[in-house]
C-alpha cells in the first residue's frame, strides 16, 4: 500500500537542492523517489518552493525529481475532459437556441413535448449511470438547463405575468435537486449564478408584485436592507460551506459565491452614498461583513482571495464616498481619487502579499 505524502517527504526531495545547489542534474541522477510513493500534490510542491526559495532553476529540478510533469496520458486526459465539458455546455446552449430558433415553426404543444422528453431522457440517463459517472453528472446537469428552459418557455407562451426574478428564483428552487444529486462543481457554479441573478433582479427592479415583495416589501425593509441581506446570505452560505468541505464546492466555486457576497456588499455601500434612508444599518452591515469574512478567512489560513475581494470591496466604496465627500473642483478630485487608489492599493497588495507568504511559510511548520 502506498504510504502517505508528508511535508518530510518533499524536504527530501530538496534536500540536494539545498546542499548541491549548483548540481540539478547530479541531484535529478541521485535522488530516485521509490516506485509506490505518490505524486506529490501542487500545494505541496509549492509549500516546498516557497520555503526554501528555489529559483526557477531549482522548481525546475524540483519539478523532475517530484516526476510531476504532466505525461503524454495525463494530458490526453486534461484535454478529453475539457473538450467533454464545452461539449456539454454547448449542448445546453444549443437547446435554448434550437427552441428560440424554431419557435415560430414547432406547435405549442410540440414545443413542450420537445423539451419534456428531453427532460424525462436526462432522468433516465442519471438512474441508469449514477453520478460520480460522467454520463450520469452530465444529464443531471442537462436536466437542470432544461428546468429552466421549460419555466422560460411557459412564461413566454402563456403570459403568467410572472416578473423574472420569479423564473429564475423557481428554476434555482426546482433544479436543486438535480443540482445536489449531480455532486458536480460546474453544476453547483451554475445554480449559484442562477440563485444570485434571481437576488440580483428581485432587488434592481423593484416590481410592485410578487411573492418576495409580497414578504420582504414592507416600509421597514427598504432596497437597501435587502441588498445588505443577499449579501449576508452569501457569506453565511462560503461560511458554510468552508465549514462542510462539500466535495461538489470546491475553492473556485466558493470564490464564486464570495465574490457575488462582496457585489451586493459593494452595492450597499455604494447605495449609502446615494441616500441617507436606513444609512446606518447599510453602512454598519457592510463593514461587518467586511470584518466578519476577513477574520473567518484569516483564521482558516487556507485561501487569501476572501481578504482581497474584503479589500477590493472597502476601496471601491470609499473611492465613492470621496467622490460625495469632497467639495473641490474636479481636477482636484481625481488628483485625490488617483492618490487614495495608488496609496490602498499598494497597502492592500502588500499586506496580501506578506499574508500569502506567511500562511504557506506556517503550512510547513
Amino acid at each position: 500500500m502506498p504510504h502517505q505524502t508528508t511535508p518530510e517527504v518533499a524536504y527530501s526531495a530538496t534536500f540536494f537542492l539545498r546542499i548541491l545547489p549548483d548540481c540539478g542534474v547530479f541531484a535529478t541522477r541521485v535522488y530516485t523517489p521509490p516506485p509506490m510513493q505518490p505524486k506529490l500534490k501542487r500545494v505541496e510542491l509549492d509549500q516546498v518552493a516557497g520555503h526554501y526559495g528555489l529559483d526557477s532553476r531549482g522548481v525546475d529540478v524540483l519539478l523532475e525529481i517530484a516526476d510531476a510533469r504532466p505525461d503524454r496520458r495525463e494530458t490526453l486526459h486534461f484535454l478529453y475532459r475539457m473538450f467533454l465539458l464545452g461539449g456539454l455546455l454547448s449542448l445546453a446552449a444549443g437547446i435554448v437556441f434550437f427552441v428560440a430558433a424554431n419557435w415560430s415553426a414547432i406547435a405549442v404543444f410540440g414545443r413542450f413535448a420537445l423539451l419534456e422528453a428531453l427532460l424525462l431522457a436526462c432522468v433516465v440517463l442519471a438512474l441508469l449511470r449514477m453520478p460520480p459517472a460522467n454520463l450520469g453528472r452530465g444529464a443531471l446537469f442537462l436536466a437542470f438547463v432544461v428546468t429552466g428552459t421549460l419555466l422560460a418557455l411557459f412564461g413566454q407562451t402563456y403570459q403568467t405575468g410572472a416578473d423574472v426574478y420569479e423564473l429564475f428564483l423557481t428554476w434555482a428552487l426546482l433544479g436543486l435537486p438535480f443540482v445536489m444529486l449531480a455532486n458536480w462543481s460546474v453544476a453547483s457554479a451554475a445554480w449559484t449564478l442562477v440563485f444570485n441573478t434571481a437576488l440580483m433582479l428581485f432587488l434592481g427592479w423593484r416590481p410592485s408584485g410578487g411573492l418576495l415583495w409580497a414578504l420582504f416589501g414592507s416600509s421597514h425593509m427598504t432596497v437597501g436592507h435587502l441588498v445588505l441581506a443577499a449579501a449576508w446570505l452569501n457569506a453565511l452560505l462560503w461560511i458554510a460551506f468552508e465549514i462542510k468541505r462539500i466535495a461538489a464546492v470546491p475553492e473556485w466555486v466558493r470564490r464564486i459565491v464570495i465574490s457575488c457576497a462582496f457585489a451586493f456588499t459593494i452595492w450597499a455601500g455604494v447605495m449609502v452614498v446615494e441616500h441617507n434612508d436606513g444609512w446606518l444599518i447599510e453602512l454598519l452591515g457592510s463593514l461587518v461583513a467586511m470584518i466578519a469574512v476577513s477574520v473567518y478567512a484569516w483564521s482558516r489560513r487556507t485561501d487569501i482571495y476572501p481578504l482581497a475581494a474584503a479589500m477590493g470591496s472597502f476601496i471601491i466604496v470609499s473611492m465613492v464616498w470621496l467622490v460625495d465627500a469632497l467639495d473641490i473642483e474636479e481636477g482636484g478630485t481625481l488628483f485625490v481619487l488617483a492618490l487614495w487608489l495608488i496609496g490602498t492599493s499598494t497597502v492592500a497588495g502588500r499586506v496580501l502579499t506578506v499574508t500569502s507568504r506567511r500562511w504557506r511559510a506556517d503550512g510547513l511548520a
